[in-house]
């Protein structure tokens, strides 16, 4: 018969200990408490939430913001036009940087050219001088000025003009003479047939005997002197033939030559005249500041003469009269800018007005530029309250433009969904 086995395990008396005691009650629900306490969390985690806050630089502004305008070299102010809080309008000069040219001779020329018509060119030979102190744009106005007076000696004196007409009363003359010789061809040719008449009698009273050799002979020689003199004729009208082509001809290349001469001279004019115009824009961009709109003038860097000015500097700006509605300017960094939609709420605090004493400002995303620029931050446009009120119910004092920090409050999400979100994003990509 056969035996079955028997399992014998041998533990150690610490273990038997262990085994056989039962767990402590603290033991027993601390362990309750913890997963009920890490449960209630996450189920609690779900009902809070709070949003993302996006961080960036901002500018209050208007929808017609102050225009500044930025000195493009270095020097001193040599010219002032206008005073601080002036009216100004668009196109005027506020100041002129140091420079060769005389302003007054520029601002001259300018106007000149603007009133410049170029087939008035004895006019306009009178209009423009020699006495003018341009600085960069003398060389360009010398060749203008060259140009100007090719083209008026080219219009007044006209010489192929008074060629044309001098080769017109030649081949005028050769007409007549072609015509006289056409007459006296036609009168010899009744002499050649009268000659030729008398050569035929003569012919056969001689071949009768009628008349000596001698009369025949003297008869047969005034007809070939006739014929000879004829074809004397025909060639003299065909060479007159050839000139008259050939002064027609002339007139032709001559009437081409003039074309070209003039279509040269006003190429080189107007080309010329562009480059004086290009030179005097140059000189304007880099010395002259000039108002970009109408509106009130005010000083930045500079409210006497001889002031340095460095390239780069705002040295004025044109405040508009009419400015529209306050609104906020932000440079929105790319990291985060998906969150960022119209309608959200952004929080300013306002450099220069501490948000612990004046509190912040509250506005409103209005739009989000559709691309990013060089700098790789897109352009966010804010909607602001027009009383510039803030958090503690203070007025900020608006000049024109503010600087400040903004905050934008994107959407909130819960806890739970932050904690889990690093988990679903593992799981999506790696499962």
């Amino acid at each position: 018969m056969k035996k079955k086995g028997i399992n014998i395990e041998i533990r150690s008396e610490e273990v038997q200990e262990i085994l056989t005691r039962a767990p402590h009650a603290l033991v027993r629900w601390g362990i309750t408490v913890f997963f009920s306490v890490l449960a209630m969390f996450f189920i609690g985690g779900c009902f809070f939430k709070y949003p993302d806050v996006i961080s960036s630089s901002i500018t209050i502004t208007t929808e017609h913001p102050p225009a500044w305008i930025v000195a493009r070299g270095n020097g001193k102010i040599r010219e002032v036009y206008h005073q601080d809080r002036d009216s100004v309008k668009e196109g005027s000069i506020i100041a002129v940087l140091d420079n060769p040219a005389k302003t007054a001779d520029a601002m001259w020329l300018k106007r000149e050219l603007k009133n410049y018509v170029s087939t008035d060119s004895i006019v306009n030979i009178i209009r423009f001088t020699e006495n003018l102190s341009l600085g960069s744009m003398q060389n360009a106005y010398a060749s203008f000025l060259k140009a100007l007076t090719n083209y008026h000696n080219f219009q007044s004196l006209n010489l192929y003009q008074q060629k044309i007409e001098a080769t017109q009363q030649e081949l005028h003359e050769y007409r007549n003479y072609i015509r006289h010789l056409n007459k006296q061809i036609e009168l010899d040719g009744e002499q050649v047939q009268i000659a030729s008449i008398i050569h035929q009698r003569e012919k056969k009273l001689f071949e009768e005997g009628l008349i000596a050799q001698s009369e025949y002979e003297e008869a047969r020689h005034a007809y070939l002197n006739k014929q000879r003199e004829r074809e004397q004729l025909i060639t003299s009208l065909s060479s007159a033939k050839i000139q008259e082509a050939q002064l027609q001809q002339s007139i032709i290349s001559t009437q081409m030559e003039q074309i070209r001469e003039a279509n040269n001279l006003d190429i080189a004019l107007k080309t010329t005249y562009n480059e004086l115009l290009v030179s005097i824009n140059d000189w304007e961009l880099n010395y002259l500041f000039v108002s970009p709109a109408s509106g009130i003038l005010s000083y930045n860097h500079i409210w006497q003469k001889n002031q340095n000015v460095n390239g780069g500097d705002r040295v004025f700006s044109i405040v508009s009269k009419n400015t529209g509605s306050i609104i906020g300017k932000m440079k929105l960094p790319t990291n985060g800018s998906g969150k960022v939609i119209p309608g959200q709420r952004i929080n300013i605090s306002v450099t220069g007005y501490p948000y612990m004493e004046f509190g912040f400002l509250t506005g409103r995303v209005v739009s989000v530029s559709l691309l990013a620029d060089e700098e790789s931050t897109y352009t966010v446009t804010v909607s602001l309250p027009q009383d510039l009120c803030t958090s503690y119910n203070k007025t900020l004092k608006f000049k024109g433009e503010l600087l400040g920090t903004a905050e934008v409050i994107t959407d909130e999400r819960s806890i739970t969904e932050r904690l889990f979100s690093p988990l679903r994003y593992l799981w999506k990509k790696y499962l």
